[in-house]
């Protein structure tokens, strides 16, 4: 069954006669479109530890360019714009309470909750928590300047990364400043609006510089079935500030809030009965709830003609519950985690980072750095129902079932190097070197215990109540 969505869009672009420093806030170096002489244009790639020319890269990389992305589309979803990208595979479950589901040369293709076997960068903030689980909710696609999608083992260098990266990097502000105004709407309730402002006060090259991107918007859809209602608003912000000849600072500030119902699935005789009804979305009143708050801090120096070093430091929360279609018989068990999730997360991290260019008899150029990141879940478990004379009454929040803290970090030490063998600059060998270390760890709270205790096959069950 095929239906047909009406949608139109509304597109407004307005140079503004003000320019306002905002406390604004982004990261790393934008991937931008250079001119040649001769009119073509070199795309620059920044998913590596050195910015190169997407020609002079061994890896598979693609880039996508933001105004693409943007064009003609409602802005909500990558899948609007990335199906026609090598290798990468975006599935839309078409129900907003479930996440994209991304793969890489079928690495992610298995995952069943978040992005798993990718690694994902936002101006250089992990989307990828420790333990290898990612999420796509905050990219703010009305604020992209391009999208790098990395594929194959060259993406070891981001560490438990082996299918690939996809590497997000915002606009940074220019001048003259420019205030843009959009707005989407289709079928079944949709609406997607924003405004995105952007400037810059100086050309970026003298100490006191400042450039500048705000951009915030709101999706809001009835949906085509029955209880599948959605809400997302999100904002993201960056800030670049030129301290001296030599350094730069750069802000980032990225929130999302998102409140979506959940359908659930049917079966074929539900589907041929009634496509849009939502049996079980009605029973359990299935939704999910997701809040996320995250800022960064880069600084960038050239030391000298042949050193730079850069350092990137970012903190965030993010908080998650979810209301599931778990009948009250299953719960029953006293190790069931009952179905309410309610996760709340942690995460703070640092990457510093420095290139040398030099010359072995050959010009070579030395990357090396550090990275380091930790987050801190309490993952809690509630039964979906409480009792009401004598009968289940679904989608309240009951008793406790599961609560317990994972403590996670990883430390990646890396190197990389390049050579020039000859005058080209096409003709260019490259080695890597990186060196891992992942650490887990699960504290539960135990029934009759007030102390925590680490979690092992023997005390995993039954630990799930706090007493």
């Amino acid at each position: 069954m095929f239906r047909l969505v009406r949608f139109a869009s509304v597109y407004m672009k307005i140079l503004s006669v003000r320019t306002v420093a905002l406390p604004a806030l982004l990261l790393p170096l934008v991937a931008m479109a250079q001119s040649s002489p001769e009119g073509e244009q070199t795309m620059v790639v920044t998913a590596a530890p050195t910015t190169v020319s997407e020609l002079d890269t061994p890896a598979a990389v693609s880039v996508v360019n933001g105004d693409e992305m943007r064009h003609a589309a409602p802005r909500v979803n990558l899948s609007e714009s990335l199906g026609a990208v090598p290798g990468l595979q975006v599935q839309n479950r078409q129900n907003y309470a479930q996440d994209l589901q991304l793969s890489i040369r079928g690495f992610g293709s298995r995952s069943t909750y978040g992005v798993r076997g990718l690694r994902i960068y936002v101006d250089g903030i992990p989307a990828t928590m420790p333990d290898g689980q990612g999420q796509t909710s905050n990219i703010d696609i009305g604020s992209v300047e391009s999208l790098e999608v990395l594929r194959g083992p060259f993406s070891a260098l981001y560490g438990n990364s082996s299918g690939g990266v996809i590497n997000v990097t915002s606009q940074s502000g220019s001048q003259p400043p420019t205030i843009e105004a959009s707005s989407y709407y289709g079928s079944f309730g949709t609406w997607h609006y924003g405004m995105k402002a952007t400037g810059a006060v100086g050309d970026g090259t003298h100490a006191g510089d400042v450039d500048y991107t705000v951009s915030t918007n709101r999706f809001t859809t009835h949906g085509y079935r029955d209880h599948s209602g959605a809400r997302k608003n999100l904002a993201n912000a960056k800030l670049g500030v030129r301290i001296n000849d030599v350094s730069k600072l750069t802000l980032l500030f990225n929130s999302v809030d998102i409140k979506a119902n959940d359908a659930g699935g049917l079966s074929y005789d539900e589907w041929q009965s009634n496509p849009r009804q939502s049996p079980r979305g009605d029973q359990y009143n299935t939704r999910k709830s997701t809040k996320q708050t995250q800022a960064g801090l880069r600084y960038e120096r050239q030391l000298s003609e042949r050193d730079d070093l850069s350092v990137m430091m970012y903190a965030g929360e993010r908080e998650t519950t979810q209301y599931q279609s778990i009948p009250r018989a299953p719960q029953l068990n006293p190790s069931h985690a009952g179905g309410v999730i309610d996760l709340t997360r942690h995460y703070q991290g640092i990457d510093t980072r420095w290139t040398h260019r030099g010359e072995l008899l050959v010009p070579v150029t030395f990357t090396t750095g550090l990275d380091y990141e930790t987050m801190s879940e309490r993952r809690k478990g509630f039964e979906n129902f409480v009792m009401a004379n004598g009968a289940p009454q679904y989608g309240e929040e009951g008793n406790l079932r599961r609560n317990e803290r994972n403590l996670m970090w990883n430390i990646d030490p890396y190197l990389q190097t390049q050579w020039q063998l000859t005058g080209e600059t096409d003709s260019r060998r490259r080695g890597a070197l990186q060196l891992g270390v992942v650490r887990f760890k699960r504290l539960l709270h135990c029934p009759g215990e007030r102390r925590r205790q680490p979690a092992t096959p023997a005390t995993t069950n039954g630990c799930r109540r706090v007493h």
